[in-house]
């Protein structure tokens, strides 16, 4: 089974969630399988248009298998050398639509993972320049089209590439994050014994997407002592129960999630929240919007609650439950841990192999 990556390599642990996708998933296959990762020389201001066409250059090696980085032609060449059963576009990116022009060729299958809806996006929340919206939304509607596979991280994410694209039903498969050991180790040291209740606020308060403008009003009616901490923000609070953080890595991040009782996610569009599972399974109970993907997950009132972004009072009463009831808030909060057994990286990448094995069936593996 010869594959190869397609998308952003980040070689340090101040993660993205589509590249700790990318790289934990690479790294599971490189254990069983030979393979590559490539991506493209991003940086316009230290790459000039002949690295972006023509050059190449190894990253790093994981497992005996290269992360390179490769100009478009470049990368053409050397996948008509490699000759690789799939292509795996693992983070969206704009370089990648060379793949198709591979693709005519060859009989390799492409796999695209899906981890949000650019134009969408693009039209909603981000402010982008005309040309890349038009740019984004070619290529990501060529992609859609000419994928043998489409991974959605949930249903939610699903239903709205549906409103933008043609979506052929049986390329479609949904495949979750997975959630790093660290946060499952960090969950042990999860008491909820202080009189001080902890929130975790996931997401960067600042993105409209993330909600936080439709419940920071929960938070000052709050008449109990609390916590809440945010992190990526560079807006500046002033109220005395708000802790901005910001983190160098995972382990870092790890180690904040176990002290907390309760994570919040108030997102009004998130395909999946890779937060909130990896704070559930440091046993925070999760308190998610009904437009959170990995909200499937969720048991209300055994391992966590959904609620509305519309129906803010349903948030607060939730969180005065949990404050009120310290027995319930424990007994939830191990259940809620228990997602690691179900959504750790070995098991998601099993979810994903399946998806190779099948494109190859007939193949030698």
């Amino acid at each position: 089974m010869k594959l190869a990556f397609i998308g952003r390599y980040n070689d340090t642990e101040l993660l993205t969630g589509p590249e700790k996708v990318a790289k934990r998933i690479f790294t599971e296959h490189t254990r069983d399988y030979n393979s590559v990762f490539i991506e493209y020389f991003f940086d316009g201001r230290k790459h000039g248009i002949f690295k972006k066409l023509f050059s190449s250059e190894k990253v790093t090696t994981v497992c005996s298998s290269d992360v390179m980085r490769f100009g478009i032609i470049s990368m053409i060449f050397f996948l008509l050398k490699y000759k690789p059963d799939i292509i795996h576009i693992i983070t969206y990116e704009r370089f990648s639509i060379a793949v198709f022009l591979y693709k005519i060729f060859s009989n390799v299958k492409v796999v695209y993972t899906v981890h949000g809806i650019v134009a969408y996006e693009n039209e909603n929340f981000k402010i982008t320049g005309k040309t890349y919206r038009i740019k984004d939304r070619l290529i990501e509607k060529r992609i859609f089209k000419y994928s043998d596979r489409l991974l959605f991280l949930s249903d939610q994410s699903l239903k709205i590439a549906a409103e933008y694209f043609q979506i052929t039903e049986d390329k479609v498969r949904i495949i979750p994050n997975g959630i790093d050991e660290e946060f499952l180790t960090a969950g042990k040291n999860n008491k909820h014994s202080d009189t001080v209740i902890n929130i975790f606020f996931s997401g960067n308060p600042d993105r409209k997407e993330k909600g936080f403008e439709f419940v920071k009003d929960v938070f000052s009616e709050l008449r109990f002592p609390f916590r809440l901490y945010l992190t990526d923000s560079k807006t500046e609070f002033h109220e005395e129960y708000i802790i901005s953080k910001k983190f160098t890595g995972t382990d870092q991040f790890s180690k904040l999630i176990s002290q907390m009782d309760i994570v919040i996610s108030a997102s009004i569009y998130e395909p999946f929240s890779m937060t909130a599972a990896e704070a559930m399974a440091a046993g925070a109970v999760p308190v998610v919007s009904e437009d959170t993907g990995m909200s499937r997950y969720i048991i209300e009132g055994v391992n966590g609650f959904v609620y509305k972004t519309s129906e803010p009072a349903v948030l607060r009463n939730i969180l005065d439950e949990l404050q009120s009831d310290r027995q319930k808030l424990s007994e939830i909060s191990v259940n809620a841990g228990k997602i690691f057994e179900v959504l750790n990286w070995k098991n998601v990448y099993i979810m994903y192999k399946n998806i190779y094995c099948e494109l190859t069936a007939g193949k030698n593996a």
